[in-house]
């Protein structure tokens, strides 16, 4: 063999030695990339789902009772904001409503504040929801510590969550942010902040559904908020409850605490 020939294999060898490190590489970047989907389709988007029932919205709970969660990030573009839990009746999970059917929010309650217990709302920290469409079509709904009850209507629009498709198909998310917000993380404002909610419907002859809470995270670690999830949980009163006089319980206790710290 001479040198040409062997100058010229070995090049050969160094090209197929190249290629294969690059299939290598594009396969283990496939796997991370596939692996990296399935991780996160298994965290998934959560809603509250809800369907017709009885003449009556229902709202389907899960586990913890008539609450949904949802997280502020304390880093980052998204700090202090999010969109879920969104609002759902989907066809293809076996519900769905009335063809164009509006739904909207009743709010039934001031903003709740937990930190290894109730407590006074901290920073005069208060929760601002964006509604479809947004302002000015629909004002901005702020819940604060002393806003109390707040119903929503179709005209004018308050407190409204969408409408569904022709076919009854129902999604809509709104964007929920924890004020006041700075350039980064307030550890003083960290807990969980929640308020109640109903949802109601123009359909005729569908009532309000039941009370249930929305709890959101604000940099808590998970086995702390979780406590304070149920402690809310636990305040969404029965049917032929009242919201009132359990909020009145709770703040109670929190002045109580304040008093004894």
């Amino acid at each position: 063999m001479t040198s040409f020939e062997k100058t010229t294999l070995e090049k050969r060898k160094m090209s197929i030695d190249k290629l294969n490190v690059w299939v290598r590489s594009i396969c283990t970047c496939a796997v991370v990339i596939a692996m990296s989907g399935i991780a996160y389709a298994g965290e998934g988007h959560t809603d509250v789902e809800f369907a017709y029932e009885d003449g009556k919205i229902a709202v389907e709970f899960g586990d913890e009772g008539p609450v949904f969660e949802g997280d502020f990030p304390t880093e980052g573009i998204d700090l202090q904001y999010t969109s879920e839990p969104g609002f759902a009746s989907e066809l293809e999970e076996g519900m769905g409503i009335g063809a164009e059917d509006q739904i909207i929010y009743n709010v039934v309650s001031d903003l709740m504040y937990w930190n290894e217990g109730f407590q006074a709302v901290p920073n005069n920290a208060e929760i601002r929801i964006i509604n479809r469409p947004p302002a000015p079509l629909v004002p901005d709904t702020i819940i604060g510590a002393a806003t109390g009850d707040q119903d929503g209507s179709f005209d004018p629009a308050v407190n409204r969550i969408g409408n569904a498709e022709l076919n009854g198909d129902f999604h809509s998310d709104l964007d929920v942010f924890l004020d006041p917000k700075g350039d980064a993380a307030n550890p003083s404002m960290y807990g969980a902040y929640g308020y109640m909610i109903t949802l109601g419907t123009d359909a005729d002859g569908i009532a309000d559904s039941d009370p249930f809470a929305m709890v959101f995270n604000y940099g808590l670690d998970e086995e702390t908020f979780e406590e304070g999830v149920e402690a809310m949980a636990n305040l969404v009163p029965e049917p032929t409850g009242s919201v009132s006089i359990l909020l009145a319980l709770a703040s109670g206790l929190a002045c109580f605490r304040r008093r004894k710290g």
